[in-house]
C-alpha cells in the first residue's frame, strides 16, 4: 500500500481576510476619529475664546445739527438710543429725535444768562448746576419708559409701521416689530436749591449723588472749594421731607486757582486740580474736618491738563494733557516697614501716549472701565483704562471735539464736534481682554502695585473684573505637584514590591485591591477631605509632620533589625513579615501622636499656628522642617558614594550576622547626621536672619495643598501602580534569572536591571498619572479653599483650572468677556494636558529604544 502524503490548503480563507480587512478599517477609523475628536475639542475652544482678542468696530448711524440756540455742554440718550438730550449754556434742556433731529421738547433748567457750571453723574442719572450768584441747583433727569395703547397716543398710532416714530405730548413714542408702542418721556426732578453755596458765581463744580444724599464740590470766585453733604430727610410720622445741609471748605491748591474738581464715590474724598495739573486729594467723609490724604503732580513738565472725568466707581480720575495724552491716577495705601508707617500715594498704572492734539473731551462709561476720548483735530478714541487697549478709533473731521458720550447700554456713541452731533452704532468687543491683561501682572484700581489677580465678581456694580489666568495656572500646578509628591512615590514602591518580591499566588488579589481604590468617585474622596481629613489634620498638625519622619523612619529601622535575626528565625518568620511590616505602621503613628507636642514645644514656641501666623518662635524650626527630607536625600546620596565600595569588600569576607550589625550601625549614623546636617543648616539661615514663613509654609488655612495632596494622591496612586506594575511584570524573566546567576540581591536586580527595561512603562504610568492630578475637580474644589492666590505655601488654598470652570461656567453671561474667558482656561488645560502627554510620548519613545538594545 502505497501512502500519499497529505495536502494541505496553504491559502487564508476568504473569511479571514475580510475580517482582517474590517478590523483594519475600524482600527483606521478609530484613531482617525480619536484625532478628529480631539481636534474638535481643540478648534471649539479656540473658536469660543479667540474674539476675546478682537477690537471693537463702530458704524455711522446718523450726522444732524443739535436744536440749540446756544454752545451745547453736554449730551446724551436714552437706553434705547430713540430720543437724545442736549444741554445748552443758556440752560435749557432740549429733547430731541436721534434720527433726525426734530425738537420733541424742550425744559429750562435754570435763567437763561445764569448758568456758570454744570456737573453731570452718569452712574446716578444725576446733575448738579452751578449758577453765577453763587447758588446751586440739585437735581436728577432720566426717561421713563412705558408701553401705551395705541388709544392713549392717539388715533392712527396702529397703522403705522414698524420701527417708526413719532413726538406726541412731549414724548417719544416708537412701534416695535409686534406692533406694540414704546414711549420715552424725559422726567426731570429737581431735589434741592441751595442759595449763596458760594461766593460769587460758580466757576467749577463736581458732585455725585446716592439714594437722596449729595455730596457736591464747587469753586466761587475766591479759590476755595466748598464742600457740601445734603441729604433728604422724611419725617416717619408726617411724610414731611426737610433737607440737612453740612458744609466744608478747602483751602486752595498750591499751585493756584482750582482748575477742576472730582467727588469721589460716597463723598469720601475730593480731588482739587490746578491748572498747572497739581492734585491735593482731601478726605472729606467729615466735611467740617477735612484731612489732607495725598498731593503730587497728574501733568508732565510744561503740558497743561485741558479735560478731567471719572472712570466708573469714580474712584479713577483721568487726565487729558495738551499733548493729547491720557492718564489714569488713583489713591492707593502703601504698606507699612518696620521704619515707616503705611501712607497714601498716587499712582498712574496706565499712560495712553497722545499725538499731538490736545484732548478736548472725557466721558466714561456707566458699565465698564472704558471711556471716550475726543481730540482737537477730530479724532475719537474708545479705550480700556485696564488694559490699555485701544478699542475702537473714530475720526470725525469736523474740529474740535467739544462732547462725547456713550448709552446707557454701551451700544451707541455721541460724538459732538463742530455743532454737528454724530452717532454711532459700536460693539466694544472684550475691551478688559488682552494677552497681557490676562498674562502679565496688572495694576489694579487701589491695589499697590501690578499683581495676577483673578476675581470675577462681586457684590457691587461698579466691580472691577479681573481676569489674570496665572493664579489659576499657578494652582494647578501646585495641586499637581503636591499630589505626585505624595502619590509617586507610594504608587513605584508598590508596584516594585508587587512586581518583585510578593508571592505569585497573592499578587492578583493585591493589585485588584489597589485598583478597586480607582472605583472611588472624586465627589466622595473630596467630600471626605473637607468634612472628615481637614478637620482631623488641623487638630494634628505637629503629629501629621512628625509622621512624615516616623513612618519611613521606623520601617527602615524594622528592615535593618530583620536582618539581625539569625537566618533560621528569619526563615521560619518570612511569610509573616507582610503581617510584621503592617503592624509597624500603627506603631509609627502612635510615636508621632506622642512625639508631636514636643516637637511643638521644642521648635514651635508650643503653638504651631500662631508660629506659622508669625506671632510667635524664631525661624528654626521652620527651616529644620524644610531642610530635614533634603538632609536625609544628601546623606543617603553621601553614604552611599563613600561606604558603597568599602561595604562590598566587607562583604565578601564577612558573615551575615557581622554585615546586619554594620548596615544598621550605618542606619543609626546615618539618621544622626540627617538630624545633625538640619539642624545646623537650620541654625546658620536663621542667624543670617531668615524666615521659612512667606515661603513653602505660612499662615494655616483648614483646606490646603497638604490635604489636597493626601487625597489626590490616593486618587492618582491606583493608575500609577497598574501601569507601573503591568510595565515591571512585562520585564523578560530571563533578564532576572541572568541578574540572580552572577550574584545580584533581588533588590539590586529590580534596581538596576528590572527598573531601567521598564522604564518607558513607568514613565508612561507617572505621565498619566499627572494628567488625571491637572484634570481633577471634585476633589480640589471640596478640599482646595477655592482662593486664586500665588503662593507656595503648602498649608493654604489655591484654584485650579478645572474647578474653577466648574464654579463659574454655570453662572456665566453667555458670550460675555467672563464666558469667553473660562473657555480660554480650558483651552490652556487642554494644551497644559496636551504637551504634557506628547512630551511624555516622546521621552517613553526614547526609553523604549534604549531598553530594545538590551
Amino acid at each position: 500500500m502505497t501512502l500519499r502524503p497529505r495536502t494541505r490548503n496553504h491559502g487564508t480563507r476568504w473569511t479571514v481576510r475580510a475580517a482582517d480587512r474590517i478590523a483594519a478599517a475600524c482600527i483606521s477609523v478609530g484613531g482617525v476619529g480619536t484625532i478628529l475628536a480631539v481636534s474638535g475639542v481643540f478648534l471649539f475652544l479656540l473658536s469660543v475664546a479667540i474674539p476675546l482678542l478682537k477690537s471693537g468696530h463702530a458704524t455711522r448711524e446718523s450726522g444732524l445739527t443739535v436744536p440749540a440756540a446756544a454752545r451745547v455742554l453736554r449730551v446724551g440718550t436714552d437706553e434705547y438710543r430713540v430720543a437724545a438730550w442736549a444741554l445748552s449754556s443758556d440752560g435749557a434742556l432740549r429733547v430731541f429725535r436721534l434720527d433726525n433731529g426734530d425738537t420733541v421738547t424742550t425744559r429750562v433748567l435754570t435763567g437763561p444768562d445764569s448758568l456758570s457750571a454744570v456737573s453731570f453723574d452718569t452712574e446716578s442719572g444725576s446733575f448738579a448746576i452751578g449758577l453765577i450768584d453763587g447758588s446751586l441747583r440739585l437735581g436728577r433727569m432720566r426717561f421713563r419708559t412705558d408701553f401705551p395703547s395705541a388709544e392713549d397716543v392717539g388715533a392712527g398710532a396702529s397703522t403705522l409701521r414698524p420701527d417708526s416714530v413719532f413726538a406726541v405730548g412731549g414724548a417719544l413714542v416708537e412701534v416695535l416689530a409686534d406692533g406694540s408702542l414704546r414711549r420715552q418721556t424725559l422726567v426731570v426732578e429737581t431735589d434741592a436749591d441751595l442759595d449763596d453755596a458760594v461766593p460769587g458765581a460758580v466757576r467749577v463744580i463736581d458732585h455725585v449723588a446716592s439714594g437722596s444724599a449729595y455730596v457736591v464740590a464747587a469753586v466761587g470766585a475766591l479759590d476755595t472749594t466748598a464742600v457740601l453733604r445734603v441729604d433728604r430727610r422724611e419725617n416717619a410720622f408726617t411724610g414731611e421731607e426737610t433737607l440737612e445741609l453740612t458744609r466744608g471748605v478747602l483751602p486752595p491748591p498750591p499751585g493756584g486757582t482750582p482748575a477742576h474738581l472730582l467727588v469721589t464715590a460716597a463723598g469720601a474724598a475730593v480731588w482739587v486740580i490746578d491748572g498747572a495739573g497739581r492734585a491735593t486729594v482731601w478726605n472729606t467723609r467729615d466735611v467740617n474736618s477735612p484731612e489732607l490724604r495725598v498731593a503730587g503732580g497728574l501733568a508732565a513738565q510744561g503740558a497743561r491738563l485741558t479735560a478731567v472725568t471719572a472712570l466708573l466707581g469714580r474712584q479713577t480720575v483721568l487726565t487729558g494733557d495738551g499733548g493729547g495724552a491720557i492718564d489714569a491716577w488713583f489713591t492707593y495705601e502703601e504698606a507699612a516697614s518696620d521704619t515707616t508707617p503705611a501712607t497714601i500715594a498716587l499712582g498712574s498704572p496706565r499712560h495712553f501716549a497722545g499725538e499731538g492734539s490736545a484732548a478736548t473731551a472725557l466721558a466714561a462709561s456707566a458699565r465698564e472701565r472704558v471711556f471716550i476720548a475726543g481730540f482737537a483735530d477730530g479724532s475719537v478714541n474708545v479705550l480700556q483704562a485696564t488694559s490699555g487697549k485701544r478699542v475702537i478709533g473714530i475720526d470725525i473731521g469736523d474740529g474740535p471735539v467739544d462732547a462725547v458720550a456713550f448709552s446707557p447700554k454701551n451700544d451707541g456713541l455721541l460724538v459732538l464736534a463742530g455743532g454737528a452731533l454724530h452717532h454711532f452704532d459700536v460693539d466694544l468687543g472684550h475691551p478688559a481682554a488682552t494677552l497681557r491683561a490676562m498674562f502679565r501682572p496688572v495694576w489694579y484700581e487701589g491695589y499697590p502695585g501690578a499683581a495676577h489677580v483673578w476675581q470675577s465678581s462681586a457684590g457691587t456694580d461698579d466691580f472691577e473684573p479681573k481676569f489674570g489666568m496665572w493664579p489659576l495656572v499657578f494652582g494647578t500646578l501646585k495641586a499637581t505637584f503636591y499630589s505626585m509628591l505624595f502619590g509617586v512615590p507610594l504608587a513605584l514602591l508598590a508596584a516594585i514590591y508587587t512586581s518583585e518580591f510578593i508571592s505569585p499566588a497573592l499578587r492578583p488579589r493585591l493589585k485588584t485591591v489597589v485598583e478597586t481604590m480607582a472605583s472611588l468617585p472624586s465627589v466622595v474622596l473630596g467630600f471626605l477631605a473637607a468634612i472628615v481629613i481637614a478637620p482631623f489634620v488641623q487638630g494634628a498638625v505637629p503629629a501629621v509632620l512628625v509622621s512624615f519622619a516616623t513612618i519611613p523612619g521606623m520601617l527602615l529601622a524594622a528592615g535593618y533589625a530583620w536582618q539581625l535575626l539569625p537566618q533560621e528565625t528569619a526563615r521560619r518568620l518570612a511569610r509573616f513579615r507582610l503581617l510584621l511590616l503592617l503592624a509597624i505602621l500603627p506603631l509609627a503613628l502612635l510615636a508621632a501622636r506622642v512625639l508631636g507636642p514636643w516637637m511643638e514645644s521644642w521648635f514651635f514656641g508650643g503653638d504651631i499656628m500662631a508660629w506659622l501666623a508669625g506671632r510667635s518662635g524664631s525661624a528654626f524650626g521652620g527651616w529644620f522642617l524644610l531642610l530635614l527630607p533634603l538632609s536625609a536625600v544628601a546623606v543617603i546620596l553621601l553614604v552611599g558614594r563613600m561606604t558603597g565600595e568599602l561595604m562590598r569588600n566587607i562583604a565578601a569576607r564577612s558573615t551575615r550576622s557581622r554585615m546586619a550589625s554594620l548596615d544598621m550601625t550605618r542606619f543609626l549614623v546615618g539618621t544622626l547626621a540627617t538630624v545633625m546636617f538640619a539642624v545646623v543648616g537650620a541654625a546658620v539661615l536663621t542667624s543670617l536672619g531668615m524666615d521659612a514663613r512667606g515661603g513653602m509654609i505660612d499662615t494655616y488655612v483648614q483646606r490646603n495643598a497638604l490635604v489636597v495632596g493626601f487625597v489626590m494622591g490616593f486618587a492618582v496612586i491606583p493608575i500609577i501602580y497598574t501601569i507601573a506594575e503591568d510595565a515591571l511584570s512585562a520585564v523578560p524573566d530571563h533578564l532576572r534569572a541572568a541578574s540572580l546567576g552572577a550574584g545580584a540581591t533581588p533588590w539590586q536586580t529590580a534596581i538596576r536591571i528590572v527598573l531601567p527595561t521598564a522604564m518607558s512603562g513607568l514613565f508612561s504610568a507617572i505621565m498619566i498619572g499627572l494628567g488625571r492630578a491637572v484634570g481633577e475637580t471634585m476633589i480640589v474644589l471640596m478640599a482646595a479653599g477655592n482662593t486664586p492666590i500665588m503662593e507656595m505655601n503648602i498649608f493654604n488654598g489655591f484654584r485650579t483650572l478645572s474647578a474653577n470652570i466648574a464654579t463659574e461656567l454655570p453662572e456665566a453671561v453667555r458670550d460675555s468677556t467672563h464666558y469667553r474667558t473660562l473657555f480660554l482656561a480650558a483651552l490652556l488645560l487642554f494644551l497644559m494636558t496636551f504637551i504634557v502627554n506628547t512630551v511624555a510620548e516622546i521621552v517613553r519613545l526614547r526609553f523604549r529604544r534604549r531598553s530594545a538594545q538590551i
